[in-house]
């Protein structure tokens, strides 16, 4: 049976590459105007296959995952 601890430890994990990732993104981005349309179409498409798996899962589950997660709360922007 999964734990909160699981995936605590896996979200976790993950924030820390993503930031690695963030950092590759700034150091290619500032070689040229190509490396920052290429890596803005990675991020977009990670970001698209993240969130149509999350639709996909929410909707398999009959579970709405982002349910209670309050986007004001994060304040993306």
């Amino acid at each position: 049976m999964a734990t909160i601890a699981q995936l605590d430890e896996k979200i976790n994990k993950i924030y820390r590459d993503i930031q690695q990732a963030v950092d590759l993104t700034i150091e290619i981005r500032a070689q040229s105007p190509e490396h920052k349309n290429n890596a803005a179409q990675l991020w977009e498409r990670f970001l698209g296959q993240f969130f149509s798996y999350l639709k996909l899962r929410s909707r398999e589950s009959k579970d709405n995952l982002l349910a209670g997660i309050s986007w004001t709360r994060l304040k993306l922007f």
